[in-house]
Formats: C-alpha cells, sequence, structure tokens
C-alpha cells in the first residue's frame, strides 16, 4: 500500500504523521466542508489542520476481523480530538453528519494526497465528549449490505395490472446459473411471480429482473408444458392457468454480460462478485451488466474465482422474491457459511477483498490466499495446521436448492475418502452450490 515516493521520504527520514480527513455531510450546510486533523498544525497538502489531535489520542484499527472469522464485520476505530473552543462538538450535535465519509493516512511534509499511505477508509459514525476532547468513532462504510437484494420492489404505481396484489411491497426476483432438475423431479425449480392476467393485455409472469435467463420449461402446478426458449413468460389467451395455479420453471442465465445469449455463469464466487457490483452497491441494470465496481478488490476476488472455476465448483441462486428476500449482509454470510475456508474482509481501501485457505498449499501466495496457520481461531475453519483435506472420511452435502419448493431437491454423500479408522463428517448446508441434474 506503501508508495515510493512516501518510501523515498521514509529513507531520508523525513517526518511521518497521520491525518484525519473528514468530508463534512451536514443536510446541505457545510459550516467546515471539510475537517482535517493531525497531532499539530501543519500544513498537510490538502490544507491547514482544522484542529489538532489529543495526545495518544488514535485509536487501533483492528483490520481482519474478516479474516479471524467466517463474519464480514465493519472495521472499527476512534480520534480523539481537542476541541477547547467546541466547534467540532456544537456543530456534530446541531447538524448531526454521521455517515461522512472520513480517512485516514499516513502523511509526510512535501508529499501530495495520492502518495500517502492509506489506513482507514470509512464513515463516521458516531461521537463523545469528554472533557476538553471529542472523539470521532469511525467505521468502514457497511450501510449498503444492510439493504436487500434486490433492491427494486413491485409497486403499485408500476404494476397496476398486477392480478396478485400480494406481490405489492415485495422485492423482484433475481436468478441466476442453471436451475434444472427435469428429470429428477420435474416439477420446476423456481417460482414465477405474476405481473399480468388479462385477456386483452396479456397473461405475463417474471422469471426474473431484468429478464436475464433463457426459459428452458414451464410448469403449471408442477405439469410441464410444451415451451422453451423464453425470456418472460408470456402465455397466449386460450392456454393460460386457472386463476391461482402455481407458475414455475427451469432456467439458464445470464451470461458473464449479463445477457442471456453465451454460457450461464455458474461460478459461486463470480455469482456473489455480479450481485455485488450490479445489483448492491449500483441500481439494478437496464440492460448489460457494467463489469468491474470500486467496491470489489479485483486482484483478490480473480484469484478466488480462479481457483473456484478450476476445481468445478457450480452454483444457481434466485434472490429477491417473497420467499427469500434477504440483505446482501446476509447473502455475504450465507456463502461464507457454505465455504467455510473462504473468508472477506475489508481493505484498508474501504474495498471487499475475498481469499482462500488452502491447506493443500503449504506456501502460500501471500498476495492471493490466507495464511493457515495464522487464521484458525475460533474453531472457525474446519482444519487445523498441517491438516489435508484427506481428514475427511464422509462427506454429506446438501445440493440443488429449489426455489419453488424452498428445499434442497436432493443430496451427494462420499464415503472412504481416506483409509481413517474413525468417521468425520462434514454436514454444511450450502445454497450456494449446484442446482441443475447433470445426467440429463
Amino acid at each position: 500500500m506503501q508508495s515510493a515516493a512516501m518510501a523515498e521520504a521514509r529513507l531520508r527520514g523525513a517526518p511521518v504523521y497521520p491525518v484525519l480527513d473528514v468530508v463534512w455531510d451536514v443536510r446541505g450546510y457545510t459550516p467546515a466542508a471539510r475537517g482535517v486533523y493531525s497531532p499539530s498544525a501543519r500544513d498537510t497538502g490538502i490544507g491547514h489542520v482544522t484542529a489538532v489531535t489529543r495526545p495518544g489520542g488514535w485509536g487501533e484499527i483492528v483490520y481482519g476481523s474478516g479474516v479471524r472469522k467466517g463474519k464480514l464485520d465493519a472495521v472499527t476505530t476512534e480520534v480523539s480530538i481537542s476541541d477547547i473552543d467546541r466547534t467540532l462538538i456544537d456543530m456534530l450535535e446541531t447538524y448531526d453528519p454521521r455517515g461522512s465519509a472520513a480517512n485516514i493516512s499516513w502523511a509526510s511534509p512535501g508529499l501530495v494526497e495520492a502518495d500517502w499511505e492509506p489506513l482507514f477508509r470509512g464513515i463516521v459514525s458516531d461521537w463523545t465528549r469528554e472533557g476538553l476532547y471529542t472523539t470521532l468513532e469511525l467505521k468502514t462504510d457497511d450501510t449498503v449490505l444492510r439493504t436487500i437484494v434486490p433492491s427494486a420492489i413491485f409497486s403499485r404505481t408500476e404494476w397496476a395490472s398486477t392480478f396478485d396484489g400480494t406481490i405489492f411491497g415485495t422485492n423482484m426476483p433475481l436468478v441466476m446459473g442453471i436451475h434444472d432438475a427435469f428429470l429428477l423431479t420435474a416439477r420446476g425449480m423456481v417460482p414465477a411471480v405474476n405481473i399480468r392476467y388479462d385477456k386483452d393485455i396479456g397473461y405475463w409472469w417474471l422469471a426474473s429482473l431484468g429478464n436475464l435467463v433463457d426459459i428452458r420449461r414451464v410448469y403449471y402446478d408442477g405439469d410441464a408444458q410444451d415451451a422453451s426458449g423464453w425470456t418472460i413468460i408470456e402465455v397466449l389467451p386460450g392456454y393460460q392457468p386457472d386463476e391461482g395455479v402455481v407458475v414455475c420453471f427451469d432456467c439458464e442465465g445470464p451470461d458473464a454480460d449479463g445477457l442471456a445469449v453465451g454460457a450461464s455463469l455458474t461460478s459461486p464466487a463470480q455469482i456473489l462478485r455480479t450481485v455485488l457490483e450490479e445489483y448492491v452497491y449500483r441500481d439494478p441494470p437496464l440492460g448489460a451488466w457494467r463489469g468491474d465496481a470500486s467496491i470489489i478488490d479485483d486482484t483478490s476476488w480473480d484469484a478466488t474465482i480462479a481457483y473456484f472455476t478450476a476445481r468445478g465448483f457450480d452454483c444457481g441462486r434466485r434472490f429477491g422474491g417473497s420467499q427469500d428476500a434477504k440483505s446482501a449482509a446476509e447473502v455475504i454470510q450465507s456463502f461464507l457459511d457454505s465455504y467455510p475456508y473462504t473468508r472477506i474482509w475489508w481493505t484498508p481501501l474501504g474495498k471487499l477483498s475475498l481469499g482462500v485457505m488452502d491447506p493443500d498449499d503449504v506456501d502460500p501466495d501471500a498476495t492471493r490466499w490466507l495464511e493457515l496457520d495464522k487464521h484458525h481461531e475460533g474453531g472457525q475453519v474446519p482444519f487445523a495446521p498441517g491438516d489435508q483435506r484427506e481428514v475427511y472420511t464422509h462427506v454429506k452435502q446438501p445440493y440443488m436448492w429449489s426455489a419453488a419448493d424452498q428445499k434442497f431437491e436432493s443430496a451427494y454423500e462420499a464415503h472412504d475418502v481416506a483409509a481413517l479408522p474413525e468417521k468425520v463428517t462434514l454436514n454444511v448446508d450450502n445454497p450456494w452450490t449446484q442446482a441443475r441434474f447433470n445426467n440429463e
């Protein structure tokens, strides 16, 4: 993270000091558009210091919460600022600028901001007052992760022709991957949402937000209909199901560009990344996906996606809908629970990084993977340093999650993976797994 200019400054003995830079967002009124706080009142390169910090008033920045545990926690820290004239605390209590962007960096005289060494990127979450000091509490900005995926909802004004009014206020469904178990169940894997039921304007069911999937088959109460190749379920008059009949479908898509023309995207890690980029940190796209988002640490995600792809991981997921409306944080947590050897954490630049603990690699690449012997605390990782994958003699894994039935349609079970006398079972509920029957 250190720039060449910062490294040179350190070598020549230049003083290095922390700087807190806050862009205050106070609901349209900005008494100080930018607050700069440092141990002394010097010119920092972005302007003079607004106020100096309390001696020893820099709290520890705890990174790696998502590394030590299989849970993505916000990184927190605090900075105590000398506020004798109460300028800062009065502004905080009057205008409540929670959520203002806050950055902490190592700075040095003569270095421009681009050459500073980033330590923390986040927001102001709260503050406290003690004597002559005001303490700012900071955390990484995880606000958007509390929103539902996808965020688009069925509103009465936009979908007035909907026959079933119970969908109003629910989140639109988003289907990704291949959902097909025709030879196993012949009932349809994914429920469709009725958006029109009228002899004049048509009989329509929404498969996925943006209509990015290719419909293979449609089912009325589990009975397959003669239909395929659709991108939206549109039924001609005379062929519509009776009112109240459950419409389900099998499908595949979208492809790597968000369209329904290429090979379906099925890697769990790639699907999670796409959901975060296209439906969490951006508004739902109107057409093709827009690609890399600033929240993603590209290097680590690219490496982990390649790891998943090389090992043949396969996934089909449905997000949103009245049956499965979860927040972005819950979606991320379900991925971490499904793959206990993966970790997602915040970087000093405020990006999301993804890594794998690979027990088969005794000397992992530090730029991509996590070192297993340093991150096995609390029993969160289902192996310890020195273990290999062969310790498991019995593996039972549910797979083929049916969004229509809200359950796993089948399971995978393997015995005698290794010649150990005792029986070891790893049983993980994994909705980020195969949603198709391969022997078709």
